[in-house]
């Protein structure tokens, strides 16, 4: 297996899991959260699919992410521009949608990126999207949503837990698809 299907195989597996450990949530266990200033699930969900949108876009030159250019953000709720990242208390506001949007969002996000990873060859991962800071390649960013994603699966994951003790996983999410 080569570095481009090693990536495929990591994104295909983690957004697997990632939208089984989602599946069937309620709105109250979407929205729920341990401490008042911790993110629940929905915002999660949101958070990762909407950097992974922007990473995505943003490495490989794909113009608008699709937040904006598919109208994701009317689904939201949200001008395109909004929220601003660093503005911590407007995003622990921010109204979360139901869980059939927030997964659709999720997949066609996926399915962007899938389409992105599909072209590259194992050359192109040493290619650095900005030729201003070279030591940022393709390959650099698709690692980084990799674990950026893992992470936040397990965040997800760990609430499931703290919701309900006899959570885990569906049977067959650790399959391989290759």
């Amino acid at each position: 297996m080569d570095a481009v299907g090693f990536i495929t195989d990591c994104l295909a597996q983690v957004h697997l899991r990632l939208m089984a450990t989602c599946e069937g949530l309620s709105a109250e266990q979407l929205l729920w959260r341990p401490a008042p200033t911790a993110n629940n699930i929905g915002f999660i969900l949101w958070h990762l699919s909407r950097n992974e949108d922007a990473r995505v876009t943003g490495t490989g030159k794909l113009g608008e992410a699709i937040w904006a250019s598919d109208n994701w953000h009317e689904r939201f709720g949200q001008p395109a521009t909004a929220p601003d990242p660093g503005d911590r208390l407007g995003l622990r506001a921010l109204a979360i949608p139901s869980l059939e949007v927030l997964v659709g969002y999720a997949e066609a996000v996926q399915q962007r990126t899938a389409q992105y990873v599909s072209k590259l060859t194992p050359e192109d991962l040493d290619v650095p999207p900005d030729p201003a800071r070279p030591e940022l390649t393709v390959g650099g960013s698709l690692r980084h949503l990799i674990t950026h994603k893992n992470n936040h699966h397990g965040q997800i994951d760990y609430l499931r837990g703290l919701q309900d003790e006899a959570w885990d996983l569906p049977p067959g999410t650790g399959v391989v698809l290759r």
